[in-house]
C-alpha cells in the first residue's frame, strides 16, 4: 500500500510540474509577444512624429519663402530631415485667388501629410463710388454716379446731375442740394432733392419731391475718416524704399527737373525724386506697372499714354503716388491732360490708384490735388486724403475718393464691387495670411 501511494504522489508531482512549465512558457511568450508589439508600435509612433516633423518643415520653408518672397519657390520642392524625403508642391486657385501649400514625408513608409491655405489680406476697402472729407462734393449738370456717396460734407448738384445710389451728407452740418438721388437720402437738411426712396432728416427747406417715405426727425450719420490712413500711405513708401530703386534729382534722367516717359517701360517699385511726365510723344507710350511708385514732386499724363498693371500680378492693384513731403502746398499733384488708358492686369479685381497727398484744399487753398482734365477711361481709381479732385469733361473712373470732389459736366463715375476688398502690391494690404493649417494624413 505504500508503495502505490509513493507512485501516486510522484505521478502528480510530474504532472503539476509539466502543467506549471507550459504555463511559464504560455505567459512568457504572451509578455514577449507584448513586448515586441509594444516596440513595435514605439518604432511607428517615433517615425510617425519625425514624418510629421518633417512634413512641417516643407511647410514652413515654403511658406517662409512666399511670405517674404526674399528666395525663389518652385512649384516643388523636395528637402531631406533626418534622412526623411520631404516633397512640397505649390498649387494657385485662380477662382478662390489663394495658394495650396501641401507636403508629404514618407520614413519608411510611415507617411504624414500636410496643408496650409495661404491667400492675399485684404486692402484698402472702398465702399462707394465717391466719398469726401468736409470739402463735400459739387456735381455739375448731366454729371452721373453709379453708386452710393458718402460725405463728411455738402453734396450739392446742378441741372440734371444724378447719384444712382444712396446720399449720405453726415454730421450736424450735412446737406444735400440741388441733386436726384434714385436710392435713399441722410441728410441733416435737404434741399431741392428729387428722391427716389426715402429721405431721413431733419430739416426740409423746401422743393423736395419724396417718392418714398419721409422720416424726420432723425439721428445724422456719423462723419467717417477716408478709408487710407497717413501710416498705411507711409508704409507702402517705406516698402519702395527699402526693397526697391531710388532715382535722385541729381540723376541725369531727373536734371531738367522733370523725368519724362516716352516710350514703352516697365517699371515698379521705384521711387523717383523729380516731377515725372508720362506722354505719347512716339508711336508708343506703354508703361507697365510691376509695383508701386513714388513720384516725390508732380506726375501728369500727356499725349495719351496707356497704363498698364503687369499681368502676372493677378487681382493685386498698383499705386503710383505723388508726395513731395517737403511741399505739399503746391506740389504732390496729379494731372491728366490728354486722354489717358488705364489697364488692370486683367483680372478684374485690378485696378491702378492715382494718389495724391496735396494738403490745398484741406488748408483753404487752390491748388488742385488731382486735376483729371480731359478724357481718361478704364480701371483707375483716384484717391487723396486732404486735397481737391477735379474732374473734367468725358471722364470714366471707378471711384473718387478725395477731401473735396468737383464734378463736371458729362464725367461719369461707375463704382465696381471689387473696390470693396482691394488687395496692393505692397503694404498691409499686400500681405499673406494662412487661412488654414492642418495636419491630412
Amino acid at each position: 500500500m505504500k508503495m502505490i501511494r509513493t507512485s501516486q504522489t510522484g505521478a502528480a508531482m510530474m504532472l503539476f510540474v509539466i502543467f506549471f512549465a507550459l504555463a511559464t512558457s504560455a505567459m512568457m511568450l504572451a509578455l514577449n509577444q507584448s513586448i515586441v508589439t509594444d516596440l513595435s508600435d514605439f518604432n511607428s509612433l517615433s517615425r510617425a512624429k519625425v514624418a510629421y516633423l518633417a512634413a512641417e518643415s516643407g511647410l514652413e520653408d515654403v511658406t517662409y519663402r512666399m511670405v517674404f518672397g526674399t528666395f525663389s519657390v518652385d512649384n516643388t520642392e523636395s528637402l531631406s530631415l533626418y534622412g526623411v524625403p520631404v516633397t512640397t508642391t505649390v498649387s494657385y486657385d485662380t477662382v478662390l485667388d489663394e495658394y495650396s501649400i501641401f507636403s508629404e514625408a514618407d520614413f519608411d513608409s510611415v507617411i504624414r501629410r500636410a496643408e496650409i491655405i495661404l491667400a492675399i489680406s485684404a486692402g484698402s476697402a472702398f465702399s462707394y463710388g465717391l466719398q469726401s472729407g468736409n470739402g463735400g462734393v459739387l456735381l455739375s449738370n448731366n454729371s452721373d454716379i453709379y453708386g452710393n456717396v458718402y460725405s463728411n460734407g455738402t453734396v450739392q448738384g446742378a441741372g440734371s446731375a444724378q447719384i444712382n445710389g444712396d446720399i449720405i451728407s453726415a454730421g450736424a452740418s450735412g446737406l444735400v442740394i440741388d441733386i436726384t438721388a434714385t436710392g435713399s437720402v441722410y441728410a441733416n437738411s435737404i434741399d431741392n432733392v428729387d428722391v427716389g426712396v426715402d429721405a431721413h432728416y431733419n430739416n426740409d427747406l423746401g422743393g423736395n419731391n419724396i417718392t418714398g417715405t419721409p422720416y424726420s426727425p432723425v439721428t445724422v450719420e456719423p462723419t467717417i475718416p477716408l478709408p487710407i490712413s497717413t501710416t498705411t500711405i507711409q508704409e507702402w513708401k517705406d516698402v519702395i524704399t527699402t526693397y526697391g530703386t531710388t532715382i535722385t534729382a541729381a540723376d541725369p534722367l531727373c536734371s531738367s527737373g522733370t523725368l519724362t516717359i516716352d516710350s514703352d517701360t516697365t517699371m515698379g517699385y521705384v521711387k523717383i525724386e523729380c516731377n515725372v511726365d508720362i506722354n505719347k510723344t512716339g508711336p508708343s507710350a506703354v508703361v507697365t506697372l510691376t509695383g508701386p511708385i513714388w513720384v516725390e514732386g508732380n506726375l501728369s499724363f500727356t499725349q495719351g499714354p496707356t497704363i498698364q498693371v503687369d499681368p502676372s500680378l493677378g487681382r493685386r492693384s498698383v499705386q503710383m503716388i505723388a508726395d513731395n513731403e517737403s511741399d505739399r502746398l503746391t506740389s504732390s499733384k496729379i494731372e491728366i491732360r490728354n486722354s489717358t488708358d488705364f489697364i488692370g492686369s486683367g483680372d478684374d479685381r485690378s485696378y491702378i490708384m492715382l494718389l495724391s497727398q496735396n494738403e490745398s484744399a484741406s488748408s483753404s487753398g487752390s491748388e488742385i490735388a488731382i486735376d483729371i482734365g480731359q478724357s481718361a477711361t478704364g480701371d483707375v481709381i483716384v484717391y487723396t486724403n486732404s486735397g481737391l479732385v477735379d474732374i473734367g469733361n468725358n471722364i470714366d473712373l471707378r471711384s473718387v475718393t478725395a477731401y473735396q470732389i468737383n464734378v463736371a459736366n458729362g464725367s461719369s463715375i461707375t463704382y465696381e464691387t471689387g473696390l470693396a476688398n482691394m488687395v496692393f502690391t505692397s503694404g498691409p494690404g499686400g500681405e499673406y495670411v494662412i487661412y488654414d493649417w492642418q495636419q491630412v494624413e
